[in-house]
């Protein structure tokens, strides 16, 4: 067995009591740090203050790491032996701080900008632009009466004598023209595609830049073709999307 090192302090005593002290010493430097801090507001004048208390810590947290070590050999789990410099620079904190209101700042102008745009947007009279949308579905009519059925259940799904008039009789649901208006009525012109007796024969649908839209005229004044795409359709082509039967 080595002999002991005159010089090493490991528990010793003298070593113990400054550990004690030092432990002491660090629990006061904590609550007179956090008491510190919580009579704080924010405001730019406390980083004086700030800087201080942390001081006041970090000094405190030191001693206690050198006793610890003196005493047992070991540092405590307080990061103070990394490289990384934990100390309170007061230069820094303004320096932290000056930084963080730059990007506060530049944020706000950002959303200011976006709030601008939008006012633009809001109150110009005349629209960034104006679409036209064209789509054809085609569809073999494999069984009829399947159709005419999924009409009726459609009908009945979404007719309540209670909220209609009283005088008014229930649709008789006869013909494939009233299935289909039913079915679509019931789920929108995609609930084509799920009705039983209906097998999908292709889809296209075009997007064109407008010349015109429906509600800048009257019903009765809107074009006898309103689906014709027109001669210059190629030209105004925005998107085309081509969907092929499976």
């Amino acid at each position: 067995m080595s002999e002991p090192d005159e010089d090493d302090t490991q528990w010793t005593d003298e070593a113990r009591e400054s550990f004690r002290t030092a432990a002491a010493n660090l629990v006061e430097a904590v609550r007179a740090h956090s008491a510190a801090l919580l009579e704080l507001t924010g405001a730019d004048a406390d980083a004086e203050a700030i800087a201080e208390a942390g001081e006041q810590l970090e000094a405190a947290a030191t001693v206690y790491a050198d006793t610890q070590f003196e005493f047992t050999g070991t540092v405590p789990p307080l990061g103070l032996d990394e490289e990384d410099d934990y100390s309170y620079d007061e230069d820094l904190y303004y320096d932290d701080l000056e930084d963080d209101l730059e990007e506060d700042a530049e944020e706000d102008a950002a959303d200011d900008g976006l709030e601008d745009a939008e006012e633009d947007v809001e109150e110009s009279d005349e629209p960034a632009a104006k679409l036209t949308v064209l789509h054809r579905m085609d569809f073999v009519v494999t069984d009829e009466p399947a159709v005419i059925l999924a009409g009726k259940e459609a009908y009945h799904d979404g007719w309540d004598p209670d909220e209609d008039d009283a005088d008014e009789e229930p649709v008789d649901v006869a013909d494939l023209g009233a299935a289909l208006q039913q079915i679509q009525q019931a789920g929108g012109i995609e609930a084509l595609t799920d009705t039983p007796g209906l097998a999908s024969a292709g889809a296209v649908t075009w997007v064109l830049e407008a010349t015109d839209l429906l509600d800048e005229r009257e019903p009765d004044e809107w074009p006898d073709s309103p689906f014709a795409p027109g001669e210059d359709a190629q030209q105004r082509l925005l998107h085309r999307l081509d969907e092929v039967a499976g």
